[in-house]
């Protein structure tokens, strides 16, 4: 099954702003998909990858900078 990423993972993992991002879809730069009728992208990891060449792509994945569960994290409670 693809991974699929949203404009702010993006950002995140390669330390740019969100308008970046997406300034680089809008050029045509980094391939996204725009469900029609929502104000959403995503962006696929075969995008990602063709975006970045497979070597940055692996040394992100090294790095484990990618995110691979989304969702709010909990924080734990002091004592």
């Amino acid at each position: 099954m693809a991974e699929f990423y949203n404009l702010t993972d993006i950002a995140r993992m390669l330390g740019v702003s969100l308008p970046t991002v997406r300034r680089w879809v809008q050029e045509g730069k980094l391939k996204a998909l725009h469900p029609q009728g929502t104000r959403l992208y995503r962006i696929p990891e075969a995008a990602l990858r063709e975006f970045l060449g497979e070597e940055w792509f692996n040394q992100l994945v090294e790095d484990r900078q990618l995110p691979k569960e989304r969702g709010r994290q909990r924080r734990s409670r002091r004592s």
